[in-house]
């Protein structure tokens, strides 16, 4: 069903303008035109943020300082002033209006290097990240903007990343073992997405938990690859806190935020936290467990890859599960998506030799697409099930 289908049936005359936007409310329908305008304001507004900085690079000398920082200011509150006019105040081009915010905090991030690069500042690159979180970290809120939020929530991961590569950093943190902080990290914005649902807008909910999920996903399959964070023990110059903090926080916010998940029962809110608590407690013990190359079971796995292996195809089928309860199609995805890639990384660690692996991968190989095939049907019976369930509201 789209917003075009309930337009048609208010046009035939059978039902009212006010049943019209009640239907398109209750079911979260959107215009496919509102998404194409968004999509194509929002690559405008990066490519007037970047087009501003290749302009001021190419005429860099011949600029003066004052110029440079006067351009760069002005630049910077004309963006967010001209998208306040025309979301806020004539209210008639919301989205290009949310654009010219988004590139006004782009445009922030552009000031701070532009200062730190006239004065020849000697500071680290972490603290201009840090600087530009922080300073956009209250627009979401006073703008309601699910797209600063996406920005902020984006800031803070990238200046976690430079951050925990700095060698002069507290929670230093390099070598393989920086996907364990990685997914932690997105089990956090998991977390903090589960206690937004409270909040009156829901979008930011949304956005926190696509945006963890997806990062606690990508960041834990790794572990499943044979051979992966396989060492003598752990390195001294890492950091010994930062993963049991990050842990903590993110089974705290999730087990707190899972109390909101009111469109799961009981027995699935508190599944759902455990799946998610005892995943970070995992993360973190895959840091603190010795690994050794010569632990191998079957070909080149290791018992960390094996466990991972296991608890990510367990961890995928409750997504699912839970994703067909919330009616969220990314959820049912995601959760097939890695139970496929997780089979797949299983199968190329478990065999050794190239004959023996040569024969295997051709029967895996017909394996998989068979088992593809199954997953696709099973996956579109999942989403006609979301379609035909009814939503129950609060």
């Amino acid at each position: 069903m789209k917003t075009t289908d309930i337009e048609k049936i208010h046009e035939a005359g059978l039902i009212t303008a006010e049943q019209r936007d009640q239907i398109i409310a209750h079911f979260g329908l959107k215009d496919e035109g509102a998404k194409f305008l968004t999509i194509v304001s929002f690559l405008g507004a990066l490519l007037v943020a970047a087009g501003i900085a290749l302009l001021i690079g190419a005429h860099w000398d011949e600029i003066p300082r004052g110029v440079k920082l006067f351009a760069g200011l002005a630049l910077m509150l004309g963006a967010h002033s001209a998208g306040w006019w025309l979301r806020d105040a004539r209210k008639s081009y919301p989205k290009t209006g949310e654009a010219l915010h988004f590139a006004g905090s782009l445009l922030f991030l552009g000031n701070i290097a532009l200062v730190g690069q006239i004065y020849h500042l000697s500071s680290r690159p972490a603290n201009a990240f840090l600087l530009w979180w922080l300073g956009i970290a209250a627009l979401p809120w006073l703008l309601r903007s699910a797209a600063q939020f996406a920005l902020l929530l984006l800031g803070i991961g990238i200046w976690f990343g430079v951050e925990i590569n700095d060698s002069t950093s507290l929670i230093r943190f390099d070598d393989e073992h920086q996907v364990l902080a990685y997914a932690l990290l997105g089990l956090v914005f998991t977390g903090f997405g589960f206690l937004l649902r409270r909040g009156t807008d829901k979008n930011f909910s949304v956005v926190a938990e696509t945006f963890g999920l997806l990062a606690f996903s990508m960041f834990s399959y790794p572990l499943t690859w044979a051979g992966f964070l396989s060492w003598g023990y752990r390195h001294a110059e890492l950091n010994p806190w930062i993963l049991p903090a990050l842990g903590t926080v993110a089974a705290l916010l999730v087990a707190l935020g899972c109390r909101n998940l009111t469109t799961l029962s009981v027995q699935w809110r508190i599944t759902w936290a455990a799946t998610l608590a005892g995943a970070a407690a995992l993360l973190v013990a895959a840091h603190f467990v010795p690994q050794q190359r010569e632990w191998h079971w079957f070909g080149y796995m290791t018992p960390l890859n094996t466990v991972a292996a296991v608890a990510i195809f367990i961890y995928g089928l409750l997504q699912v599960q839970v994703g067909v309860q919330e009616r969220s199609r990314f959820l049912v995805n995601l959760g097939v998506l890695f139970i496929a890639l997780d089979i797949i990384a299983t199968y190329i660690g478990l065999f050794g030799s190239m004959a023996f692996t040569g024969m295997m991968f051709i029967i895996s190989g017909v394996f998989l697409m068979v088992f593809a095939v199954f997953l696709e049907k099973k996956r579109r019976k999942l989403m006609r099930q979301i379609k035909a369930t009814p939503e129950v509201l609060p």
